[in-house]
């Protein structure tokens, strides 16, 4: 009997913990639920490890690992590793890609590392929670600081008059707000600024902004990590958040992880390597599976994959570092996705949405949003601008677009008033779960494809294993994790009571290639085939009727035992 659950709305924390524990308690056959550690108040952070145990312990399968909500406002990625275990479970037995996955591999997903932030920001108007360190605004001492200053739950924007603002009033849509024009003069002019007030000695004049420096975890990871006085959110040093350290070593405590996925919001997009340096430093095969991969989340999910540092890095000369994907994949090789859910232009009709957000938009996309608010939203994602007596800033108004449930995630069922835009949030975590599951369907596969053993006479047998991988990746995964030593060979071992005469009991068999590298008929001019399996034998002397065991294994590729009797 499935597990019912309703995907239409979001999970506070204490939803979230009943759902997972309902769905350890339904299927324990699958799964497993684990706290790796508390949060900063005090909540857990969960970890749920899914695998048919009738077929081996986790530890002795390829892993997938999934990711989600480190970032305090994207809800939606919480929901969608949640989909996703509830997928997995309740699908099992009569679908047979789910069936193939649970009987072989092994998924670890962790669908709120920042379970603090997230409650911030599904029950206050704050953005930029961090991970509940501190409560929102407070670790800044100066200038302008995010707060609800009208008192009705939300935090906007303020326009403020100002002869030499940026920004004036749209004569299509009194709502909308467009920048000024080069040279232009003779109107009336605003600055647009954050709801809030001016912390500190103000001198009237000089409205400083301070980036937030409260957890932004996704930067507070080794590779290439560097201060949060540098980098927004950093921290002190690395790992030196709760969460982000029980994150990195659960990681750790599973060697067999083969892909990673981790979820973000917003953009539409899948984000690959490098994070730091263009394409052509990334090893050409490495690439290529990258290609290969996303243009398979691309054909599933319609968000483009591209590199984090050639396209979605805004100054290339100060590249993003410290995250997840940059230590996974540049340290130890796995292949890591890192998407960007949901893409509100999109939704909305625009033919060229923007990879940020966080732009200034032509009048003609602005009012195309503003159409998707009025008729899908019924107008609950922009506030209209109301006069406010500010303390610091005098005569302004405050208003304009809300930001949770339009730009950050998609909006849950309460918040949209068309079946259309109730589909959205059920299209982007399904659509999402069917391309992880198809990443994960293409780790190593070790397996034992031929056992025999041949009687010589005198209690003398020759055995003889042909170890062959599977799978569509090879074992060693990638380049860089040959290159960094985190690529952990095949090896074959004979076990039982036996005497080995000839041929070690356990030999090493280095590593076996893949699907991937064999897209085309062979030729000479093409990439070079390397073997997808390879045979190991032993001499050995034992009665009649002798059982022994064979075992092969390799780290990232599980482990796979025959037996044989002595006949």
């Amino acid at each position: 009997m499935r597990y019912a659950m309703d995907f239409g709305e979001y999970f506070l924390y204490d939803d979230l913990t009943r759902h997972l524990q309902g769905l350890a308690a339904a299927y324990p056959e699958l799964s497993s639920l684990e706290s790796l550690g508390q949060s900063w108040q005090g909540r857990d952070v969960w970890a749920m490890t899914l695998t048919n145990s009738a077929t081996g312990d986790h530890a002795s399968k390829p892993g997938f690992y999934i990711d989600a909500h480190i970032h305090a406002e994207e809800v939606a990625t919480s929901h969608t590793a949640l989909y996703t275990i509830w997928y997995l479970l309740s699908n099992y037995g009569s679908d047979t890609q789910v069936t193939w996955l649970l009987d072989n591999l092994s998924f670890y997903i962790l669908p709120r590392i920042n379970p603090d932030g997230a409650e911030i920001s599904l029950t206050t108007g704050h953005h930029w929670c961090g991970n509940g360190r501190y409560l929102p605004g407070d670790e800044q001492t100066r200038g302008l600081c995010q707060q609800d200053i009208n008192g009705d739950g939300l935090i906007v924007q303020m326009r403020v008059p100002d002869p030499a603002g940026e920004w004036k009033i749209s004569p299509d849509d009194p709502r909308l707000m467009i920048l000024r024009e080069p040279g232009e003069a003779g109107g009336k002019y605003y600055r647009l600024l954050r709801e809030g007030l001016i912390k500190g000695d103000w001198d009237g004049v000089s409205i400083e902004i301070e980036k937030p420096r409260d957890g932004n975890m996704n930067r507070n990871f080794p590779a290439g990590w560097i201060s949060g006085k540098l980098q927004y959110g950093a921290g002190e040093y690395a790992l030196d958040e709760p969460e982000a350290l029980a994150t990195a070593k659960f990681i750790l405590d599973h060697p067999n992880i083969t892909g990673m996925q981790c979820y973000h919001t917003h953009g539409g997009l899948h984000l690959r390597p490098s994070l730091v340096a263009p394409d052509n430093t990334i090893p050409r095969f490495d690439l290529a599976v990258y290609k290969t991969i996303g243009a398979m989340a691309t054909s599933i999910t319609g968000y483009p994959t591209i590199s984090v540092y050639e396209e979605f890095t805004p100054d290339p000369s100060e590249p993003r570092t410290g995250s997840i994907m940059q230590w996974t994949y540049d340290e130890m090789g796995i292949i890591t996705f890192s998407t960007e859910l949901w893409n509100p232009e999109l939704a909305a009709g625009i033919a060229d949405p923007a990879k940020y957000q966080v732009r200034a938009r032509s009048t003609e996309d602005e009012l195309k949003l503003l159409k998707y608010n009025d008729e899908h939203l019924g107008g609950k994602g922009f506030v209209e601008w109301q006069p406010f007596d500010h303390p610091q800033l005098g005569r302004i108004e405050i208003g304009g677009w809300t930001h949770m449930y339009t730009f950050r995630n998609p909006p849950p069922r309460s918040f949209a008033v068309t079946e259309k835009a109730r589909g959205f949030l059920h299209q982007t975590i399904h659509n999402n779960c069917l391309f992880t599951l198809r990443h994960a369907a293409c780790a190593p596969l070790i397996r034992i494809s031929k056992l025999e053993a041949q009687a010589l006479g005198s209690d003398l047998y020759k055995v003889t294993a042909i170890v062959k991988n599977e799978g569509y990746l090879p074992t060693h995964l990638t380049q860089i994790a040959l290159k960094n030593h985190f690529a952990g060979s095949v090896s074959v071992a004979l076990s039982g009571d036996a005497e080995v005469l000839m041929g070690e009991p356990r030999q090493d068999l280095g590593h076996l290639a893949g699907r991937d590298e064999r897209k085309a008929p062979w030729s000479p001019w093409m990439r070079q085939w390397s073997q997808t399996a390879k045979k190991a034998e032993w001499l050995v002397r034992a009665p009649v009727g002798t059982t022994v065991t064979i075992s092969a294994a390799a780290q990232r590729a599980g482990t796979h035992t025959h037996e044989v009797t002595l006949q």
